[in-house]
């Protein structure tokens, strides 16, 4: 309670509810950094004038001082039971007793720093005003217990706990009546009822923190419980005055940190959580044992910042130097600034400085490969051109053109695949990769299989029965392998959530890598089993006789696309990562060259070669098998010789002589776009 001289200077607190609205939040955090501001007045001007008559109307929660309350209610309870059993009258307790009942309350240990009882003025009482106070001293050594009264008026209409309950409506108070027996020298009169009311902690009032400024100079809030009289039909009740505890603020910490940054325990001062002035890129830390005063927090650097004083030995920021340093500005915002600290490097979740924590690529080295990617698209380009245009030559035709422009749209989209690996990897981009180079490898590679599948079709059958192959059953073929592959990718696609994953190189800097699963590895196992099954078929024709052979080279770009693939796949995944996204750009290219750009030219080139030297049929004596062996005719052996007839309208010419056309097939094996094959078997001996 506070002197005459000083009206309670009335602050609030209140406790967050996670159901108010943003609008009411703002409003009552505005309202707790005025209090603040009104402690901090308080504690640095050391008199109290200026805060007279000032309040600000806030809730605060004290339910964690109701068991201190209670004492209040007891004593109140008390008291009304001596009144009432006296006839309304108070001679019967004397100031002795009075005064020893509210030094009783102070003197446990406990935030009870005074406690009083003010009464309502009534004829029983020996002065106007009568209020029994017992508080503690400064230095809490002792109890001082004195009347009230003598030096101030409770009544005064701005005293809050003695008015709120003064003009309180209480009918609704809860009347016991007791049975009492009383004695009278060896024996107990007989039963006396004795109505009282009683008081519950409801039907007490607590004040709004004030600072008792020239008394105890501490902060305090003060709960008062209702005396009550008795009116002669002893069921309406007579307000007879108050019975209080001042409980100390002093030692209670006001926590100004965010709720979220602390553990989920309710507490009185809930309120000014969230009034720190920390900075974004900092973290406010509660502080404990520094009372009831503001800046009890320190900010520390957020994760992803650093304090940007190196030498400093203590690396955060004190919340007292920042709250007096924004009363020195007038409250200006723009002097918290120099209280911030600075951002990491990009990458880093932890740093001391600015050391770079991502893996910078090398911009040269990006471009570099990227233009030599380019340069081989346009080749394949201008390849793609020159089958297109020459498709009815020989060397061309034999090949199967559209089998071989199928082989170039195939690396086309395989090279692709460093377009993407250009930007540095997102999601976004590690979902799109698997795309080109596998849709591109099972175009091209299988484009090129189902042709030498049909030249080991041919081969091995056409001596029995016609084998019709034309393009367009192989283009069925190769559309249901393409559906295949499309199908892998879109479940691959569908069933993955993460396709980047951070790394870091053996120096420590983090990168985004492309995930590598078991659906990575199980494509590169299928292709694996497709090149391998291309190197059987290359073996099944291995002696088929052809005056353009290509199974040599697709056995060539097939080992190749295996052995150094492989080797490539193995320094990618167990080097590259450490190293970082530099090598494993350049052995993709790499590998793109090996798959790519090594298979084209073994199979383009010799045919270029034969269109431009102007090759024609070779004679049969001189003929070469798939192997490059040089057969030699002899007259005395016998031959076997298997053609496939290169017409316009896929018929064989059956009305020219058959011994004409078994002299014109010995000399060559003409594969064309229909795939009919017209076996004969010659006799050297016969005629």
């Amino acid at each position: 309670m506070m002197r005459a001289r000083l009206l309670p200077v009335c602050m609030v607190f209140f406790y967050l509810d996670s159901s108010l609205k943003v609008h009411s939040f703002t409003v009552q955090r505005r309202a707790a950094r005025q209090a603040l501001d009104y402690v901090a007045k308080i504690e640095n001007l050391g008199n109290c004038s200026l805060g007279t008559g000032e309040s600000l109307d806030l809730i605060y929660d004290h339910t964690v001082w109701n068991s201190y309350a209670l004492a209040a209610v007891r004593l109140a309870n008390f008291i009304s039971k001596i009144i009432t059993t006296n006839n309304n009258s108070l001679a019967s307790l004397s100031d002795e007793v009075l005064f020893a009942l509210v030094r009783n309350n102070v003197h446990l240990k406990s935030f009870i720093f005074g406690s009083g009882i003010p009464f309502e003025p009534h004829p029983s009482l020996r002065y106007p005003l009568f209020c029994p106070y017992a508080y503690r001293n400064e230095n809490k050594t002792k109890v001082l217990t004195k009347d009230l009264a003598v030096e101030y008026n409770y009544t005064d209409p701005s005293t809050e706990y003695y008015q709120v309950l003064r003009y309180k409506d209480f009918s609704n108070i809860s009347i016991v009546t007791d049975k009492v027996y009383f004695r009278s020298g060896d024996a107990l009169l007989p039963a006396v009822d004795i109505a009282q009311p009683v008081a519950d902690i409801d039907d007490g009032h607590w004040t709004k923190p004030y600072f008792d400024c020239g008394g105890g100079n501490i902060w305090m809030v003060t709960y008062s419980s209702p005396i009550f009289g008795l009116e002669q039909d002893q069921k309406t009740v007579i307000f007879r005055g108050v019975a209080t505890i001042d409980i100390e603020l002093t030692s209670i910490d006001i926590n100004q940190c965010d709720l979220s940054k602390i553990p989920k325990e309710r507490a009185t001062f809930d309120v000014f959580r969230g009034t720190h002035l920390c900075q974004p890129s900092t973290e406010c830390e509660f502080t404990p044992g520094a009372g009831f005063r503001r800046g009890a927090y320190i900010c520390k650097c957020a994760k992803g910042y650093f304090f940007p004083n190196s030498n400093a030995e203590e690396k955060f920021y004190k919340g007292y130097d920042i709250e007096a340093d924004v009363d020195s500005a007038l409250n200006n915002i723009t002097s918290l600034y120099k209280y911030s600290c600075t951002r990491c490097a990009p990458g880093c979740d932890v740093c001391t400085d600015m050391s770079p924590c991502l893996f910078t690529r090398n911009v040269v080295i990006k471009v570099l490969i990227l233009i030599l990617t380019f340069i081989v698209i346009v080749f394949i380009i201008i390849a793609s051109g020159i089958i297109f245009r020459l498709k009815e030559s020989k060397a061309i035709k034999s090949g199967s053109p559209i089998f071989l422009l199928l082989m170039s749209f195939g690396g086309i989209l395989m090279c692709l695949q460093l377009f993407v690996m250009f930007p540095d990897a997102n999601e976004v981009l590690c979902m799109l990769l698997p795309w080109p180079y596998h849709l591109g490898f099972v175009l091209m590679y299988g484009a090129l299989l189902l042709k030498t599948w049909r030249i080991s079709i041919i081969f091995r059958k056409g001596q029995f029965k016609k084998v019709h192959l034309p393009d367009r059953t192989l283009l069925r073929h190769m559309a249901m392998i393409m559906a295949v592959a499309f199908g892998y990718l879109v479940a691959w696609t569908a069933a993955n959530n993460d396709f980047s994953q951070m790394k870091k190189t053996s120096s420590g800097l983090k990168f985004v890598m492309c995930t590598e699963n078991w659906w990575s590895y199980s494509a590169y196992g299928m292709e694996i089993v497709m090149l391998l099954f291309g190197v059987y078929l290359c073996f099944t024709v291995r002696k088929a006789p052809a005056t353009f052979n290509e199974s040599k080279h697709i056995t060539w770009s097939i080992y190749n696309a295996i052995l150094l693939s492989t080797f490539i796949l193995i320094v990618n995944y167990f080097t590259a990562e450490t190293v970082g996204p530099d090598l494993i750009y350049s052995m993709t290219f790499l590998n793109c060259q090996v798959v790519v750009t090594m298979t084209l030219v073994l199979i383009f080139v010799p045919k270029f070669y034969a269109v431009y030297m102007k090759i024609e049929i070779k004679r049969r004596d001189s003929l070469p098998t798939v192997t490059g062996k040089m057969k030699s005719r002899s007259s005395s052996s016998q031959h076997r010789s298997i053609a496939v007839q290169t017409t316009l309208n896929g018929e064989d010419s059956e009305g020219k002589n058959v011994r004409t056309r078994e002299l014109k097939i010995s000399h060559s094996l003409d594969l064309s776009t229909n795939g009919t094959l017209s076996p004969l078997f010659k006799n050297g001996n016969k005629n």
